[in-house]
């Protein structure tokens, strides 16, 4: 009699224990978290214009070309200078920048992959909470590392685009000279 009481309390201990939902809502919530890090990225990502960053790249070519005219003498070269460095330097950061974009949002959409397979993993129970937790702050790092490639892109058009279009007003006429005597030299 006394086996049999300790069989049904096992039965019943086993059949309670197992009915039991395990509770995710935490873990369901820090997905949530992981998918608005990767929205706000994404957010950073669409204000940069690559239509913006291909005209830069042009007009800094031209710009670079016009301040090498065999029609300068040396003192409006050496004028030029500092002017030149600068559409140089905005050249030389923009000109792989399309391509770090394109790379950054291929890396933010495999995330985004990554993160939406470990909440179903996590739904259906194929991940325990240990995994998850391992798992997360995976998904956590690299999506700091994304966020700092992000910024630092973002950091990268703000100051470029702004120092390109204070060039292009600071320089205005002497453009207009320039290309004249481009012009009258072809």
């Amino acid at each position: 009699m006394m086996l049999k009481k300790i069989f049904y309390i096992f039965v019943t201990a086993l059949f309670v224990t197992s009915c039991q939902e395990i509770n995710i809502n935490k873990e369901v919530n820090y997905t949530l978290l992981l998918d608005s890090l990767l929205l706000h990225q994404n957010e950073l990502l669409s204000e940069i214009d690559s239509t913006k960053i291909n005209y830069c790249i042009e007009k800094s070519k031209e710009r670079l070309a016009l301040f090498e005219l065999e029609a300068l003498n040396e003192f409006q070269k050496q004028w030029l200078y500092h002017e030149k460095i600068a559409y140089n330097k905005i050249h030389y950061n923009l000109s792989n920048f399309n391509i770090q974009v394109d790379s950054l949002r291929r890396d933010l959409g495999f995330s985004k992959k990554q993160i939406s397979a470990l909440k179903e993993d996590l739904i259906h129970r194929h991940l325990s909470k240990k995994q998850f937790a391992n798992y997360f702050i995976e998904e956590q790092k690299a999506l700091g590392k994304l966020n700092t490639v992000s910024e630092y892109l973002q950091n990268t058009f703000i100051q470029n685009t702004v120092e390109f279009d204070s060039l292009e007003s600071k320089l205005k006429g002497i453009f207009l000279q320039l290309n004249t005597l481009k012009s009258q030299h072809e």
